[in-house]
């Protein structure tokens, strides 16, 4: 078969073949706004499932993580390109649109969340002074084509889409990983390759899925009983730290009835003491992990030897204080004794990260890369108390809690310096809440009475458009 499939007559008849599919597919789909828009919506949503680290069937073949692999193979690198370019090649009369407003929103980001803006410019540029520049340059380019096409989705969709886009993502989750309920030791890891991912991912779709029930009492039921399996999935993991997160979450949907109400800059700070207790409840676990984790959770020791590592770590970074090794550049065992991390173990674990996104991201790219992000963070933070006290429907919650669960599930993984759920929700909401800032500027009913101009009037109108997108 092989040998057929490589006859240059057969491969140019399946190339012709392949051609008139996607000629044909291009006109079905853009012969119709719906359809263009059903079809942008299933992209969205199979690279979110793919993004979540799925290990299943072929779907971590299609992560684009891969993409900057050193294993990775040159066929399976043009299938996996090809997929991209032919859904972008369906979706071009809506990225057409998108590219004509491209100019303003670039400008609305850099003025209203400049340190998000400078972050990700930093770390594109990181290859310039990476221990290795080529894998580094492979990687950032990855990292930013993402960035670009949540940043776009975050544009195009409403606060109420994103919610219901999330919701969907994560039920998903849930039932796919009922179904296979894959264990690793005594917790199951569903489709996600491990239990602790596993667990924070199901802390969040309990959160979401009683927000929906609260937001459509007609399935209320249904919606709780959903929320209910979640909470199955978080004990069956056995992740201690996804017990903790779903407490701290649902702690946080009680806090925000309270602080809603609230003026935005007190509401602002009420956040600030909540997340201050809710990480300092986390270190407390993590330092007294023997005692609390064992004994109480019913879960084994792996934080202890994060904890002895971590200095090692910080030692790390303090090497390269400013501008850190590089994008990707520190864990790479494949160099074997030239792997910078190579000094990282303990007498019984050798780690393949930091199981820390910040000290992650303080070996990519230094203590002035972390803290461009903790402004670009507190920053999207205050427009997300803004949206929560000027929006009474459910679904305001949802800023809070995607920032809530970034921070505290990267304590002790991974996940928000890299192409993982954590900055894929990031860039999701950072973008929605610059533009919604953006918004409210010019607003009719804003404080100032600003002249909406032409160009921004179309760009609303178009991505704020609610149900009828």
């Amino acid at each position: 078969m092989k040998q057929l499939l490589l006859n240059p007559l057969i491969l140019s008849l399946l190339a012709l073949a392949a051609l008139i599919y996607i000629a044909i597919g291009f006109q079905l789909i853009n012969a119709n706004s719906r359809w263009t828009k059903l079809f942008e919506r299933v992209c969205v949503n199979l690279l979110m499932l793919t993004i979540s680290g799925i290990v299943i069937g072929l779907w971590s073949k299609f992560n684009p993580e891969t993409l900057y692999m050193v294993d990775k193979t040159l066929p399976s690198m043009v299938l996996q390109l090809g997929t991209y370019a032919i859904c972008c090649l369906f979706l071009y009369s809506r990225l057409r649109h998108t590219l004509n407003n491209s100019i303003f929103v670039l400008f609305s980001f850099i003025q209203l969340n400049p340190a998000f803006c400078f972050y990700v410019f930093f770390l594109t540029l990181s290859f310039l002074w990476s221990v290795t520049p080529t894998y580094t340059l492979k990687a950032s380019i990855v990292f930013l084509g993402i960035t670009l096409f949540f940043a776009y989705v975050g544009k195009e969709y409403s606060m109420k889409e994103l919610f219901n886009l999330l919701l969907w993502h994560h039920t998903v989750l849930l039932v796919m990983s009922l179904i296979f309920r894959a264990s690793i030791g005594d917790g199951w890891s569903g489709v996600l390759g491990h239990k602790n991912p596993f667990g924070f991912t199901m802390a969040l779709a309990v959160i979401f899925l009683y927000v929906q029930s609260v937001a459509t009492p007609k399935y209320r039921i249904v919606f709780l009983s959903l929320s209910a399996l979640g909470v199955i999935c978080v004990q069956k993991a056995n992740s201690g730290m996804g017990k903790v997160l779903l407490v701290v979450l649902i702690s946080l949907l009680v806090f925000l009835r309270f602080i809603r109400r609230l003026p935005p800059r007190l509401a602002f700070a009420s956040m600030g003491v909540f997340l201050a207790v809710g990480v300092s409840l986390v270190i407390l676990i993590t330092e007294n992990a023997e005692y609390i984790i064992v004994e109480k959770l019913g879960k084994d020791m792996t934080l202890t030897g994060r904890t002895l590592f971590w200095p090692l770590v910080v030692n790390a970074i303090n090497k390269h204080p400013w501008l850190g090794y590089g994008y990707q550049a520190f864990w790479q065992p494949w160099l074997g004794e030239a792997n910078p991390a190579s000094g990282i173990r303990t007498p019984n674990f050798i780690p393949q990260h930091s199981h820390n996104g910040y000290l992650d991201m303080g070996l990519y790219l230094g203590w002035f890369g972390l803290a461009l992000f903790i402004v670009s963070l507190l920053t999207n933070i205050y427009y997300a108390v803004l949206h929560l006290t000027r929006n009474k429907n459910p679904e305001s919650v949802l800023p809070l809690v995607i920032f809530t669960w970034i921070i505290i599930s990267n304590i002790t993984e991974n996940g928000i310096e890299r192409i993982a759920p954590s900055w894929m929700f990031y860039v999701l909401m950072t973008a929605r809440l610059t533009l919604d800032r953006v918004e409210s500027k010019f607003s009719p009913n804003s404080q100032f009475q600003n002249p909406v101009p032409v160009e921004l009037s179309a760009l609303f109108n178009s991505s704020s458009s609610g149900e009828g997108r």
